[in-house]
């Protein structure tokens, strides 16, 4: 009998521990869905850029269009830079990077790391490229 009320017990445990869990990401699949859109928007406003008379005013907004409702500011939660348009292979570089951290942050989502690192991550990686803590990306939870 005392068995089977420890087993009870360890799974009311093991119960709310995945409920908090579960309770803690509620919208882990939004963000990487998210993030993974963000991240195919600069890779697509990169390669509009490098292309031989790439237009960057149709780039931006076609970059714009991408994100919309999924990142803050005009460049998709790339941080404006004055210059942008005297170093076009820096700005170049920006939108890859920005690429492959959105990109990192929807795998690191997608895996069983905990949110809280993969936001960790994110912002790390992040460096000041991108608007807020969470690269640009618009967090509504």
């Amino acid at each position: 009998m005392q068995w089977m009320q420890a087993m009870a017990l360890v799974l009311v445990v093991a119960s709310s521990a995945a409920w908090a869990q579960g309770k803690a990401d509620p919208h882990r699949a939004e963000d990487r869905d998210k993030h993974s859109k963000i991240a195919t928007a600069h890779t697509a406003a990169a390669a509009c850029l490098q292309a031989p008379g790439a237009n960057r005013e149709a780039c931006h907004k076609q970059l714009q269009a991408d994100c919309r409702g999924l990142a803050v500011g005009p460049h998709c939660g790339l941080r404006a830079k004055a210059d942008e348009y005297k170093d076009p292979a820096r700005h170049l570089a920006d939108h890859r990077r920005m690429a492959q951290i959105h990109g990192a942050a929807a795998q690191c989502l997608a895996s069983d790391r905990s949110y809280k690192d993969c936001q960790a991550d994110l912002a790390k990686a992040c460096g000041g490229i991108g608007v807020g803590k969470y690269c640009g990306m618009r967090h509504a939870h």
